[in-house]
C-alpha cells in the first residue's frame, strides 16, 4: 500500500482549506499601504531565518538520503539562487534586521512554536512541518495560485507597479518553492510506510498550518491597526 498517496491527498485538502481559514481572509481582506506593507517587511527576515533554523532542526535526525536532500534544498536558500546571484537570506539581510524582540509577540510566538515541534518531533513529521510551509506556495498542487502568487498579486493591487517589479525574491519564490516542494515527495513515498507515520505526518502538517495561521492572524491584526 502507498501510504504516501493517501497522506497526498488528506494534506492537499487540508491546504485548500488553509486559504478560507479567517486569519488568511483577514490578511488578504486587509489593504496595503506602505505603512501597513512595512509590517510585512519587518518580519520577512525573521521569518525566513526561522524557515532555516527549522530545516536544520529537521536534518538533525534524519537519515542520510535525507540529508542530503536538505542540504539540496538550502542551496539556494543560504547559498546562491543563480536566478538571482545571492541567496534568498544574506547575513547583510539579517545585519539590516528590526530586532526579534521589537516583532510582534504573536509573530514571535509562532516562529518559537514552528522550532520547538521541529527539534521535539520525529524527522518525518519535523520534515513535513516543514515542508507543509512551501507546498502552500505550490500552485500545481492546489489548483490555483499558491501564497506567493496571491500575495504578489496583491501586492502589485494595492501598491501598483507589475510583477516584475517585484524585488527579486519575491519573483524567485514564484517558482523556486514548486521545485522546493516536489524534491521531497519521494521521500514521503519511501519513508511513509505503515499508519502510525502517516497519521504522525498528517498530524504534523495541520500542527504547522495552525502555527502558520497564528502567524498570518498576528500580521493581518496589526496592519488592521495602522488607518489607510
Amino acid at each position: 500500500m502507498r501510504y504516501w498517496t493517501k497522506v497526498r491527498d488528506q494534506v492537499g485538502e487540508m491546504l485548500k482549506q488553509h486559504f478560507d481559514t479567517p486569519e488568511y481572509r483577514r490578511l488578504f481582506g486587509v489593504r496595503l499601504t506602505p505603512a501597513r506593507d512595512g509590517i510585512l517587511k519587518i518580519h520577512y527576515p525573521h521569518y525566513i531565518k526561522s524557515r532555516r533554523d527549522c530545516w536544520a532542526a529537521a536534518s538533525v535526525k534524519a537519515p542520510l538520503d535525507v540529508k542530503r536532500a536538505i542540504w539540496e534544498h538550502a542551496q539556494d536558500e543560504l547559498i546562491c539562487d543563480d536566478r538571482i546571484g545571492a541567496a534568498h537570506l544574506t547575513d547583510e539581510d539579517m545585519a539590516a534586521a528590526t530586532a526579534e524582540a521589537v516583532l510582534l509577540p504573536g509573530a514571535r510566538a509562532a516562529i518559537f512554536a514552528w522550532l520547538y515541534i521541529c527539534k521535539e518531533r520525529s524527522w518525518i513529521e519535523s520534515l513535513m512541518a516543514n515542508h507543509i510551509t512551501e507546498r502552500k506556495n505550490n500552485p500545481d498542487i492546489l489548483g490555483g495560485d499558491g501564497f506567493t502568487q496571491r500575495m504578489a498579486k496583491k501586492r502589485v493591487a494595492d501598491l501598483g507597479g507589475t510583477i516584475d517589479t517585484l524585488d527579486p525574491v519575491t519573483k524567485v519564490h514564484l517558482v523556486a518553492d514548486i521545485d522546493h516542494s516536489n524534491m521531497f515527495e519521494p521521500v514521503f513515498d519511501r519513508y511513509i510506510v505503515d499508519e502510525r507515520t502517516a497519521h504522525a505526518v498528517v498530524a504534523a502538517a495541520r500542527d504547522s498550518l495552525a502555527i502558520d495561521r497564528a502567524y498570518r492572524g498576528a500580521l493581518a491584526s496589526a496592519m488592521l491597526e495602522i488607518p489607510e
